[in-house]
């Protein structure tokens, strides 16, 4: 893009920025500046288009985290782990389970939760 070119969408991009803050139609505004309405349209959509992305760029992807509460074990009933679900739920594994068993059961739960 030659410099003529990026001083030209400069100057039409600030030009539809400061139209709505106006008051002025667009026809109105457009007069005023020597463009035609359609210019004038073509150009805020190009605005309005590129604030959009921008906003949606810098939204912080949200996260859904459950709460975890450690408890002491007072006494010992062969359970290693207890997972409880949000929906109150709750998975007790053993010493005794395969890592390959367990993680087979994460994914089931990850999938129907």
């Amino acid at each position: 893009m030659t410099q003529a070119q990026e001083d030209h969408r400069n100057k039409m991009l600030e030009l539809a920025r400061q139209w709505p803050g106006s008051g002025a139609s667009a026809r109105a505004f457009a007069q005023q500046h020597g463009i035609t309405t359609w210019t004038l349209y073509y150009w805020r959509q190009r605005v309005v288009r590129h604030e959009r992305s921008t906003h949606r760029r810098r939204r912080p992807r949200r996260v859904r985290l459950a709460p975890v509460h450690v408890m002491p074990v007072t006494e010992s009933l062969g359970i290693d782990l207890e997972i409880v679900l949000a929906s109150g739920d709750r998975v007790r594994v053993s010493d005794q389970v395969s890592v390959e068993t367990l993680r087979g059961v994460v994914q089931v739960l990850r999938a129907v939760c």
